[in-house]
């Protein structure tokens, strides 16, 4: 089964409509089967439960349902283009035109910065990193000389992923891959240890790292002058981050502390959510919308099995911005 925030993800018949409305009076024209669904969402998207099946909703001040059956798993902002699931099969969009995944079991599937390339692993007799070039519609080819840990990855650009792995010369560290130029460099090695968490921004790579006395610190790697910052100590577990305008915040767990949503300040950490909500999802990860809140899933009542998506403030309060739901997932928004 392709793995979506921890979630199986199947819908019914395979159809593709678009709904428009114009005026008072709403009519359905069938879009052409060669011609893709035009989408356009905003960060803090979500897939919703309802009544078995799950729907589209886009966030902007307020969640509105869209008039599609696409479940869509990540959307890039820049392009449009975007991942979907239907009737248990997976396609991406570029430029307008489907392009089916051929591979039904995934997991960490990703879109590039620009939506031109999707990249995700199978396992095949161990995790396999594939990319499909969509511009051309087909696998890009990786000559790395490196063993990558488990899934840790992400794309450095447009052109080029990020991962943590170990060479054949025994070098421990975070390499790039450009795609374009088949050129793997390392970009920071690991005198020991290892890492537990990886993700890049638009500026940054953050990553976790363990020492072998348990150790940890959390990293920021700048893109562009490679210098890296420790922006902690504390962090028992990341489960995903959002880094603002050099205000940090993340999910998971720091040291004699439970899981919650916290915010790095001058190196340490403060937890932002204690009793409302009475729980929080850390597998669901975090958002950050247009204006710039921090958008996470929890439940208020822990008993329920309802779930909600609240929304942190900038001005430091939390309130719910969704009705309940036995399940919601973010679309993964790339910037």
């Amino acid at each position: 089964m392709a793995k979506f925030k921890g979630k199986f993800l199947c819908v019914l018949a395979f159809s593709v409509c678009s709904l428009f409305i114009l005026g008072c009076n709403s009519n359905k024209k069938e879009v052409p089967s060669n011609m893709a669904e035009n989408i356009n969402l905003n960060s803090g998207a979500v897939l919703k439960s309802e009544n078995g099946d799950y729907n589209l909703y886009d966030y902007s001040e307020k969640y509105t349902k869209q008039e599609t059956d696409k479940l869509v798993l990540t959307y890039d902002k820049s392009s449009s283009n975007y991942v979907y699931r239907k009737n248990g099969e997976t396609f991406a969009v570029y430029n307008e035109k489907e392009i089916k995944i051929e591979d039904s079991e995934y997991i960490k599937l990703k879109l590039s910065p620009d939506g031109s390339y999707v990249s995700y692993f199978v396992d095949d007799n161990g995790m396999k990193l594939k990319i499909i070039n969509l511009k051309e519609n087909k696998f890009a080819e990786i000559k790395s000389n490196v063993s990558i840990s488990g899934t840790l990855y992400d794309w450095y650009d447009d052109k080029s992923l990020v991962y943590y792995g170990v060479s054949e010369d025994g070098v421990n560290g975070l390499f790039i891959y450009n795609i374009e130029d088949d050129k793997e460099e390392l970009l920071y090695k690991l005198k020991e240890g290892y890492l537990a968490y990886l993700k890049g921004t638009i500026d940054n790579i953050l990553f976790l790292q363990l020492n072998f006395d348990n150790e940890r610190q959390f990293i920021a790697l700048n893109k562009n002058t490679k210098d890296i910052e420790i922006l902690n100590n504390n962090i028992e577990e990341i489960k995903d981050v959002v880094y603002l305008n050099n205000d940090v915040f993340f999910v998971g767990r720091v040291k004699d502390n439970v899981n919650s949503l916290y915010k790095i300040e001058n190196g340490n950490t403060k937890r932002v959510a204690y009793d409302f909500p009475a729980v929080i999802d850390t597998e669901k990860g975090i958002e950050a919308d247009s204006e710039n809140n921090i958008l996470f899933i929890g439940k208020n009542n822990p008993s329920s099995g309802q779930e909600q998506v609240f929304k942190y403030s900038k001005d430091g309060s939390i309130s719910s911005i969704s009705d309940g739901s036995s399940d919601y997932a973010f679309v993964e928004y790339v910037e």
